[in-house]
């Protein structure tokens, strides 16, 4: 029975060492049974009419087994429904076959295994496993002591905990989200990873210990690498021979248990303990713990622990392939209108889990193996990086697709309405490559066209603020008066030093001693006078006088007469209502879209406030990192940025500035007095979806190509 079925006429014996034990019920309430390979620590899952087959196993002939089934049972099977039964168990070395044929399909199978070194390393770099250790001693050992662990008490203190702890928490929920940024360095991330160690271990242990529990073997646990990410893994595969679903969600769910368990009392402590090596401490634990379990371990769309408790809840074995191999079907079936019958008869119900199950882990996987990839990328230098990244995206991506794509000539050469699912394709195509009208949104702040905010330049007493706010002025009107002490000393200090040295100079011509250092005082003189001159600017400086003629729009209300005010204190803000721009940022993958005079639509973030209608008058050649804070995220802005060493705030990616110019807001202007953020509608140049991809990956090569 190589490669095709072949009718046979003699059936080898089951292999001794196999064993057949009762399953659980499947989703469709049929029984189920198991297949236990020992030597291979393999089990598989077969149904009634397998079940049937193996009773008969002995009879040897695949005719007279499917006519003693159709003639004892309901079921009508047929000798080659046998035969590829017996493909199966072939297939999987289950079967005990001592002729040539079965020894050269040995050989072939661990010709099969063998791979040249890339396809090893290639392998290996994706995924491998390294077991650590052999619990089962060590299990035997440990759960009589951690037996109490399982009881009904122990569950309900632990569930008091967890509500004691979280609504503690909610009581110190900014402290306690503050701690994230005490960890953010080499030292806060080794003992995060220490923690998330911890964490797993405990994980893993709680698979095995329940596992034990109701007697299955564990024969490893150990660590697998997946794209060199560390996982600890254990070897449960003994749970499949349990037929009560109740023990398997059990020991699927210990793991997430164990950690939640961690995770409420390490949350509970952190609200009593002191600050201190034990809190941080317990504090790592109860963030890693509850971010990690809730995000990754409970997701159904990898084979983490989620899935396997979706499937053991859904009653459903193998859930991936089985709903990826019906997807596949549901999709041909819409594109090709292909006659052939489904993978398996499912009830309507379980045919839609199928489907939204498949679409939502394809998707899920789609943006999971992208994230991976450019980790991959950023981890390392750029050549390996890049090559490394290709690697995951054609293996975890392009493969699959195009592994399917292989299979659509031929079912579109059977199909029979050709014509009508071209010209949808063509359609498709068209509108893909089709030019669009494009609507930007852009961030961006309406503000007075000219403008003036007015600082203290020195340390001093005010005397008097001479406007008030909505007060007119011209240049040159005075705003405010101060006065200092200091300055007022200095200055006096200043005259009289320069005074002396006059004198010095004017009757050099009595002393010949001062007359030799004419040249000497002279100088110092000329350094007096500048000195003096400084002052007396500084002075005048105290007068605030208005730099433009305008209205003053602001005024500080922290400030009064009489009181010191410090160097850089802000006093009031002048500005021209006259006139009214308006600044927005675009990134770089849209500034190549924009052109002068395109008409643009401002909308306030004030909802009471009307639109405003501006046209673009400038567009800045290069890119700027750094943004004005009413438009930064740490300011509540929609441009994520971060705080560089001068404060400054930086995006991540570079954006490019525009100016736009308003309509008249003569009538408007106590509405825009100061500067307001807002939303611009820009309506750009058509552009096809195509060309907006391949643009944005041109521009990721072009910035990510400099080695």
């Amino acid at each position: 029975m190589a490669g095709v079925v072949e009718s046979v006429s003699v059936l080898p014996p089951l292999r001794e060492e196999v064993n057949c034990l009762e399953g659980p019920m499947q989703f469709d309430g049929s029984p189920s049974w198991t297949l236990q390979d020992p030597a291979n620590n393999q089990f598989f899952r077969i149904g009634w009419p397998e079940f049937e087959m193996l009773l008969r196993w002995s009879t040897g002939n695949p005719q007279r087994i499917s006519e003693q089934i159709n003639q004892e049972t309901t079921l009508s099977l047929s000798a080659q429904d046998v035969e590829h039964f017996g493909q199966f168990l072939l297939n999987n070395n289950l079967l005990n076959v001592s002729s040539a044929e079965a020894i050269q399909r040995l050989w072939q199978q661990m010709a099969a295994r063998k791979k040249n070194i890339s396809t090893w390393l290639l392998h290996n770099y994706l995924f491998f496993k390294i077991p650590l250790i052999k619990p089962d001693r060590l299990l035997v050992w440990l759960y009589p002591r951690l037996a109490w662990l399982y009881t009904r008490e122990c569950g309900y203190a632990l569930l008091v905990c967890a509500f004691t702890g979280i609504y503690l928490l909610s009581r110190q929920w900014e402290q306690f989200t503050n701690t994230f940024l005490h960890f953010f360095n080499w030292q806060g991330l080794s003992q995060y990873f220490l923690a998330l160690i911890f964490a797993k271990v405990l994980h893993e242990f709680g698979h095995a210990l329940t596992a034990h529990r109701y007697g299955c073997r564990v024969p490893t646990m150990g660590v697998a690498f997946m794209v060199m990410y560390p996982m600890f893994y254990t070897d449960a595969n003994e749970v499949w021979k349990l037929n009560s679903r109740q023990q398997r969600l059990a020991v699927g769910s210990a793991g997430i248990i164990a950690e939640l368990g961690l995770a409420a009392l390490s949350t509970l402590a952190w609200s009593f303990l002191d600050d201190g090596p034990l809190r941080s401490a317990v504090f790592l634990l109860a963030s890693s713990t509850w971010i990690l379990t809730l995000a990754i371990n409970l997701s159904p769309f990898m084979r983490f622990d989620g899935y396997y408790l979706l499937a053991d809840f859904m009653k459903i074995e193998n859930l991936q392939p089985r709903a990826f191999a019906y997807n596949l079907w549901v999709l041909r079936r819409f594109l090709f209108d292909t006659d052939t019958p489904p993978p398996e008869p499912l009830p309507p119900s379980t045919a839609r889990f199928f489907v939204f199950y498949a679409w939502g882990t394809w998707l899920y996987r789609l943006f999971l193996y992208l994230g991976i990839a450019w980790m991959v990328y950023a981890f390392f230098f750029k050549v390996l990086g890049i090559f490394l990244m290709a690697v995951e995206i054609s293996w975890f991506i392009v493969k699959p697709i195009w592994r399917e794509l292989k299979n659509w000539p031929a079912l579109l050469a059977r199909q029979q309405h050709r014509k009508s699912l071209m010209l949808m394709a063509g359609l498709t195509i068209g509108l893909f490559c089709v030019p669009l009208p494009q609507r930007l949104d852009l961030p961006a702040l309406i503000k007075p066209e000219r403008y003036a905010e007015i600082y203290l330049p020195y340390p001093a007493r005010l005397e008097r603020l001479a406007v008030h706010k909505g007060s007119r002025v011209d240049s040159g009107d005075i705003l405010a008066e101060l006065t200092s002490d200091d300055l007022q000393y200095e200055f006096r200090n200043s005259v009289q030093e320069s005074d002396i040295l006059f004198w010095q100079l004017t009757y050099q011509g009595t002393d010949s001693q001062l007359a030799k250092r004419r040249q000497i005082r002279l100088r110092q003189w000329e350094s007096a006078s500048t000195k003096h001159a400084g002052i007396d600017r500084k002075l005048a400086q105290l007068h605030i006088k208005a730099p433009l003629s305008g209205t003053v729009v602001d005024t500080n209300d922290h400030v009064q007469a009489g009181q010191w005010l410090k160097t850089g204190e802000p006093l009031l803000i002048v500005a021209d209502m006259a006139e009214f721009v308006i600044e927005a940022y675009v990134s770089e993958t849209d500034i190549s879209h924009i052109s002068l005079d395109a008409e643009a639509v401002f909308y306030p973030d004030n909802l009471e406030l009307a639109p405003v209608s501006c046209r673009v008058i400038a567009i800045e050649d290069g890119s700027t990192n750094t943004l004005p804070p009413l438009l930064a995220s740490s300011y509540g802005g929609p441009i994520a940025v971060r705080t560089d060493k001068n404060q400054l705030a930086t995006t991540e990616t570079p954006y490019y500035r525009i100016l736009l110019k308003t309509e008249s807001l003569t009538e408007r202007s106590s509405d825009f007095a100061m500067q307001l953020r807002g939303s611009l509608r820009l309506n750009s140049e058509s552009v096809s979806f195509a060309e907006k991809i391949a643009r944005q990956w041109l521009l990721i090569g072009i910035r990510e190509s400099g080695f």
